[in-house]
């Protein structure tokens, strides 16, 4: 999923219903790789979120945004800063600097580490993440439409995470008496800038 740049366009449903949708662009990035979620979701407030991410070599984070435009504009950064040894939180004006002791996921970078995980069904894997660990458990695969599809749950926000061909095709998550959905409707190479000579 990191190797080429590409664009993945989901559709979000919530009980079943559109709410919205969004564009997460890849593409390789000094060594590793950057991806950036622009969503629209109406819930029933219209929100802009935007996620991005820049990962190193392994898929782990070196740097993470997340920005949430509603009433107000929420922004919040994790940035990994090696030679200090430290991990600095950004949210608003606030900043706190936490020592930096090994490598770790945010919540974009453990999605597109995903394809790469060689986890058998009912094995689980462990991530730290600022401020805490994120798990992975592989769950039994799915056929959907005769294609079969790898099942995973991640833990903490009980996510359900459907790949197909090392694609992400289906995610769901519990909110409240429903579930909220984002579905793959397609992937786009991104268009090739011509150069004038």
């Amino acid at each position: 999923m990191t190797e080429r740049p590409a664009t993945y366009r989901y559709r979000y449903f919530f009980a079943g219903e559109p709410v919205g949708e969004g564009r997460l662009e890849v593409r390789p990035h000094e060594g590793g790789a950057r991806g950036v979620l622009q969503a629209e979701v109406s819930l029933p407030l219209k929100t802009r979120q935007r996620w991005q991410t820049e990962t190193d070599r392994q898929g782990f984070s070196r740097y993470f945004a997340e920005r949430v435009e509603a009433r107000e504009t929420r922004v919040f950064t994790v940035e990994r800063l090696e030679e200090e040894g430290l991990v600095l939180v950004t949210q608003g004006k606030e900043s706190l600097a936490l020592p930096y002791l090994v490598p770790y996921h945010d919540p974009l970078s453990l999605l597109l580490a995903l394809p790469r995980l060689s986890l058998e069904p009912g094995e689980v894997a462990r991530f730290p993440m600022p401020g805490g660990r994120a798990y992975v458990e592989r769950l039994s695969d799915l056929e959907v439409e005769g294609r079969l599809r790898q099942h995973f749950r991640l833990r903490p926000g009980l996510t359900l995470v459907q790949l197909e061909e090392g694609l992400p095709v289906r995610l769901a998550q519990q909110v409240g008496d429903h579930v909220f959905e984002a579905v793959l409707e397609g992937v786009e190479e991104p268009k090739r800038r011509r150069r004038w000579v």
